[in-house]
């Protein structure tokens, strides 16, 4: 269990920028219709499966300052899809205006901040339903595409996932993934590996000019899972100047609570810097969670846990936010 809420916790909670790099908020207002105004309870099941975890009133109570929306879609879907969950994007920041605003870059993530709102950003889980063809991607670039993973749970045309239909850890990116690593690169767009099969991590890392990150993942030295990365391949994507989101899914980090969530941070702080180091809690996720991480208000918990844990105050403000709001500046500039 975590300790209180203590005055030091508190104060730096409210001090750091903290971005959750991956949330699937989207996907729970597609299929429920969800009220993001309203102040939800937390999920009461065990472990608070599938959904239920933030709202805009918790968003604030837990100290977000940046939140990425991942845009799900089904491998059976075509570009319509992307489309019609970027509209919906797009009405919920106009109904919430003066709670969320739209993100292109590291200066609006900040500027947002200041008035008081939530940066809000974009990130598309998959090119799947792009069937082969980027030229939209600059476009959604404009309306919030902020990161892009190249693949999902499924196999597609440009790449092989890590775990799923088509999974393969040894297969290269197709020639059309190579494509859209460049497409993405040169619509200033960043790449995301989670998700990605071994070979294709390390070829996008190897091959990138720019910063790679990871949205949501865990680390397998801490506890072995599907959806783990080794120790290389976390050196590989800190080698490109990027970061790696530690997610708050149970099964992936392991039994521990909010004290393995510490664990697979130190983990990655110890292997390749803290500069590395980020979060991506995949909240909404259709998933479980530790008790203590089950509900967006509850983030300062996270923070005591670090400080009990003898992070400092630097370290922890790196890896809350810092550190990513460094790779979009790094992309997307000014």
């Amino acid at each position: 269990m975590s300790s209180p809420i203590s005055e030091e916790a508190a104060r730096l909670h409210q001090d750091a920028f903290f971005v959750d790099l991956h949330c699937d908020l989207l996907l729970t207002t597609v299929l429920t219709g969800w009220q993001w105004e309203r102040q939800h309870k937390p999920n009461p099941l065990p472990g608070a499966p599938l959904m239920g975890h933030v709202d805009i009133p918790r968003l604030r109570a837990g100290g977000v300052n940046g939140l990425g929306l991942g845009i799900v879609t089904l491998p059976f879907m075509g570009p319509k899809a992307i489309e019609t969950q970027v509209d919906l994007f797009e009405k919920r920041l106009e109904a919430h205006a003066t709670d969320l605003g739209l993100a292109h870059n590291a200066a609006d993530m900040v500027a947002l901040k200041r008035s008081g709102r939530i940066a809000c950003f974009l990130g598309l889980e998959g090119v799947h339903s792009l069937r082969g063809d980027w030229s939209s991607l600059g476009s959604l670039a404009k309306r919030g595409l902020l990161y892009t993973g190249l693949v999902h749970f499924t196999r597609n045309r440009a790449a092989s996932p890590m775990v799923g239909w088509g999974a393969n850890p040894e297969a290269p990116l197709t020639p059309l993934g190579r494509s859209l690593v460049e497409t993405l690169h040169e619509n200033h767009i960043l790449v995301d590996v989670a998700h990605l099969n071994r070979a294709g991590l390390f070829e996008v890392c190897e091959t990138t000019p720019n910063p790679v990150i990871c949205s949501h993942t865990a680390c397998n030295a801490v506890h072995t899972s599907p959806r783990g990365l080794d120790p290389d391949a976390i050196r590989a994507i800190a080698d490109t100047g990027g970061v790696v989101g530690v997610i708050f899914v149970s099964f992936f980090i392991g039994p521990g609570g909010i004290e393995q969530v510490v664990r697979h941070l130190e983990h990655i702080r110890n292997i390749a810097g803290i500069e590395a180091c980020a979060i991506g809690t995949d909240w909404e996720g259709f998933a479980l969670y530790p008790e203590a991480l089950n509900s967006a208000e509850k983030l300062p918990m996270l923070t005591q846990a670090l400080l009990d844990a003898g992070w400092s105050t630097s370290d922890i403000k790196k890896a809350y936010g810092e550190n990513f709001l460094r790779v979009v500046q790094a992309v997307r500039g000014s």
